[in-house]
């Protein structure tokens, strides 16, 4: 079975745990990016953020190459901004048609995932959801700790 996780990554959250996955599975990964980013440190980042979700905002991304159909098993990576995924994957989500794989979850947020992983299941309707995993602040929370319960989670895809 070949997979693939596609993740995007704000705070460098993600990305850790993406680059894990990697490191276990032996898969591909692709790291959306979108083409404009708001400042990082700013507190305005909070607004800007809860703008882009709100508004349903799809920016976007920088250019990559990837062929869907080569994949069995999908693993999505996201943030959890305002209760659902970022943005940058709301516009991967819309921008490529996505079907009959098998679906895995994680995200990374701070105890406040509300309607993440039912708006995955909307938006992946014609794909089996197999598991989904939380991680709240991974990073800041034991990054070790984190890698343990990932190793776990993966045993159930």
């Amino acid at each position: 079975m070949k997979t693939l996780v596609v993740y995007y990554s704000y705070e460098g959250n993600c990305e850790q745990i993406a680059k894990h996955i990697q490191s276990k599975l032996n898969c591909d990964v692709l790291r959306i990016v979108p083409e404009k980013e708001n400042i990082k440190k700013s507190m305005m980042r909070f607004v800007w953020g809860a703008k882009e979700v709100f508004m349903i905002k799809k920016p976007k991304l920088q250019p990559y190459q990837i062929n869907l159909d080569e994949y069995d098993q999908i693993i999505f990576g996201t943030p959890v901004w305002f209760g659902t995924y970022a943005p940058a994957i709301n516009t991967f989500l819309c921008d490529n048609k996505i079907e009959n794989k098998r679906i895995g979850i994680f995200i990374c947020d701070g105890n406040n995932k509300q309607n993440t992983f039912q708006d995955f299941e909307k938006a992946l309707s014609n794909n089996e959801i197999i598991s989904t995993l939380e991680l709240v602040y991974p990073i800041k929370n034991g990054i070790k700790q984190a890698y343990q319960k990932v190793d776990e989670w993966l045993t159930t895809l």
